[in-house]
């Protein structure tokens, strides 16, 4: 028999075989082209850019505090100066949400988010936070000076940016505690000490430098459940306009026991310009509650505290306030802090697993 001559039994059987493997091959093409694979993008890349626009939104924040600090000057009154600044900023937000169906639609799923305990209510009040540190500016810093309340800030965001990170909270799993990020957050703690060393009154009470602690212990807390509800409803839209309704209800409350006690400001400002300070707020949080879930709250946090020192230097070297001068220690502490936050986004490395000999 020649060497082609097979049996038809078999002959079939593989012709039927190669029908299949074809068959299996086709359907993997057509599922492929119907449901191609998404292009991720590079891990590093997303974290970068995250950080860098959570930077961009701490800058914005040091040009609110510029803002409500001559508003609060031309008032007369640091409680009405506060609630003006997060009313406009709820105004603000309110609009935006009217305007874009995918917030509405964020705003209607949170009733059955919170009854379903998909989102614990208690994640709504990231707002009352903000509220505290507006409200602890206007107590603290007359005591201590701004250059040791700003240390303190940073000091409690760090701290409890780090706990909420390597904890973890409602969906979001803990994040790893690296040796890049734990030195990363030394060095930018140190640069925003140096930065301000200059005007630091080592005779401060302890017990007025704790309350800007602990608020920048809570303002961790905020970005990390405005993230939360931010990744629970799709819209951080949303979650922004929660947040001001929480602060701004806290504001009105103190705000009228301080107005019934010392009275109304004489009279507003005429300058429109200050009253913006609440429209760079909603910029502020609302790209928190987008790079928070990206980043963390550690990195976001570090991020903005960087921003702010660099949109303070700029504003410093620019439009420098009367009696003041640009310190070297002040651009070298904000130069450092820079290095901390680069530090802090080297990603750990892999080990790689050795080959099988």
């Amino acid at each position: 028999m020649r060497a082609d001559e097979t049996n038809p039994t078999e002959r079939a059987t593989t012709e039927r075989g190669l029908e299949r493997s074809l068959e299996a091959d086709a359907r993997e093409v057509e599922a492929e082209f119907a449901h191609p694979a998404p292009t991720r993008t590079p891990r590093l890349v997303t974290v970068v850019t995250a950080v860098v626009v959570a930077a961009l939104g701490g800058g914005l924040i040091t040009i609110q505090a510029r803002v409500n600090g001559e508003l609060a000057l031309e008032l007369g009154d640091g409680y009405t100066a506060a609630l003006i600044s997060f009313f406009v900023g709820l105004v603000v937000i309110a609009v935006t949400t009217a305007v874009s169906a995918k917030a509405r639609r964020g705003i209607r799923m949170i009733p059955s988010a919170v009854r379903s305990g998909q989102l614990p209510w208690w994640m709504l009040l990231g707002g009352l936070a903000g509220a505290l540190l507006v409200l602890s500016q206007g107590l603290a810093v007359a005591i201590i000076g701004v250059a040791l309340f700003t240390v303190a800030v940073v000091a409690g965001q760090t701290i409890g940016s780090l706990v909420i990170d390597a904890r973890g909270m409602g969906r979001v799993p803990p994040k790893p505690v690296t040796l890049t990020r734990v030195v990363g957050t030394i060095v930018v703690i140190g640069s925003v000490a140096l930065s301000v060393s200059p005007q630091i009154n080592a005779s401060a009470p302890f017990l007025v430098l704790l309350l800007p602690l602990i608020a920048g212990c809570l303002t961790g807390w905020q970005q990390a459940v405005n993230g939360q509800v931010r990744t629970t409803v799709g819209s951080p839209v949303a979650a922004t306009f929660v947040n001001f309704i929480g602060g701004t209800l806290l504001l009105g409350i103190v705000a009228i026991v301080h107005v019934s006690i010392a009275g109304l400001p004489a009279s507003l400002p005429s300058n429109p310009l200050l009253y913006l300070g609440g429209v760079f707020g909603v910029i502020f949080i609302t790209i928190a509650a987008i790079t928070v879930p990206l980043v963390g709250v550690l990195l976001q946090g570090l991020a903005a505290v960087t921003g702010q020192l660099v949109a303070a230097l700029v504003i410093e070297a620019l439009f420098p306030a009367p009696g003041t001068t640009l310190q070297v220690v002040t651009v070298l502490g904000t130069l450092l802090t820079i290095v901390g936050l680069v530090i802090s986004v080297i990603p750990k490395r892999k080990r790689v697993a050795p080959a099988a000999s």
